[in-house]
């Protein structure tokens, strides 16, 4: 394990204590423990996707089983798209929190996914000892936050909960935060249209302190993608300065393209508990895949002219490396030369950079293009290139 991937890693402390929290709704140990989990764990998958409801979410957290369930399998996941999100915002644009105690609010925590992914990787990063603020209409939940939140963060992180709702800023707590996380809460607010997300976002920003960074962070689904692409357009037009993922203030031109559409793709090491459940389930674990918008009105580093973001997956060819760039609001299609390089030499190449890096090269913007040699690409920035310091 490389340290970046080490620094990206899922905590050993917070798989731990999900299985414990297994153990404990199961009434068994280990293996056994994790087995009866499984048809929990399919339940909840069905109740994301095929059986989404068409209003608010049940309180599946209530139910010991089912957020136990949770904890192991989707936790780690949500977990890990928090770590890639802020990757960006810290590694690529410099973004780091103006106090000494970052403070973090977390809405729609549920038992802590984002929150205290978010309250980790600050302590990584050494920007002080974060106080953690969750928001969620759950208190079973919220228990667990503060909970799980002690198991990975120690003592000297305050973690703090309230009952509120994320689509109803009157319940959530006063005050000014230097990060405000919305993790895959806007698809649980399928009635707000457009105006009222953007009215919902100004209440956001009324609650960051200044220089502080408001992270949303949604399903890479097309539906939910692309309602979260269409704010982060409209936000980035003239309501706050957007600095991930996309490069600039233009609008994505993959909406309404029919093609494609904006979303990230990070390969991760699933942890051993959550590889055990899905030995039955067969779900495809080599990849989180997410969508995600970053606002900040902090001085975070410019950007080189040129930059090219990867909008699509590196496809392997005869002769070449292909994929998608999104460069100056314009789509365009690359094409990279191998010829001359051994297949272990093409796959190396390849494994450099994927979806959501970004790249540099020495040609004029064009809808396709192909560069004259593979060293004329330039890996500007992944989070392979992510340390903590």
């Amino acid at each position: 394990m490389s340290p970046t991937e080490e620094h990206l890693a899922y905590p050993e402390a917070a798989e731990a204590f999900w299985v414990g929290q297994a153990e404990l709704a199961a009434e068994r140990v280990g293996d056994d423990a994790l087995e009866r989990m499984t048809p929990a764990v399919a339940h909840l998958s069905d109740l994301f996707t095929t059986e989404r409801p068409d209003q608010k979410f049940p309180d599946y957290f209530a139910d010991a089983r089912l957020l136990a369930a949770y904890g192991v399998f989707f936790l780690p996941q949500s977990f890990t798209r928090t770590s890639f999100a802020l990757a960006q915002a810290c590694g690529l644009r410099g973004w780091r929190p103006t106090s000494a105690s970052p403070s973090i609010l977390d809405l729609g925590c549920g038992p802590g996914s984002c929150g205290v992914a978010a309250a980790h990787r600050f302590r990584q990063l050494g920007l002080g000892t974060p106080q953690l603020t969750g928001v969620d209409r759950s208190p079973s939940a919220l228990a667990a936050m503060e909970s799980f939140g002690r198991a990975v963060l120690g003592a000297e992180t305050t973690v703090r909960t309230r009952i509120g709702d994320a689509s109803r800023p009157e319940t959530w707590p006063e005050g000014r935060y230097d990060l405000i996380v919305a993790g895959f809460v806007l698809n649980e607010m399928p009635s707000l249209d457009s105006a009222a997300l953007l009215r919902w976002f100004g209440e956001l920003k009324a609650r960051l302190a200044p220089g502080g960074l408001i992270l949303i962070l949604e399903p890479a689904l097309r539906i939910t993608a692309e309602r979260l692409q269409r704010l982060s357009d409209a936000v980035a037009t003239d309501v706050m300065t957007r600095i991930a993922p996309e490069l600039d203030a233009l609008p994505d031109p993959q909406l309404g393209s029919g093609e494609h559409w904006s979303h990230e793709t990070r390969a991760w090491e699933a942890p051993a508990s959550t590889q055990f459940v899905n030995r039955h389930l067969h779900r495809d674990l080599r990849e989180v895949r997410f969508s995600f918008a970053a606002f900040s009105e902090a001085d975070v580093e410019p950007l080189p002219a040129g930059l090219s973001r990867l909008i699509s997956d590196v496809q392997i060819i005869k002769g070449l490396l292909r994929f998608i760039t999104l460069r100056e609001g314009r789509i365009e299609s690359v094409e990279v030369p191998t010829r001359g390089l051994s297949k272990h030499e093409v796959k190396k190449l390849a494994a450099r950079f994927g979806r959501g890096d970004v790249v540099r090269h020495p040609h004029l913007p064009a809808p396709k293009l192909r560069l004259a040699k593979h060293e004329d690409l330039e890996v500007f920035w992944t989070p392979e290139g992510f340390q903590a310091s």
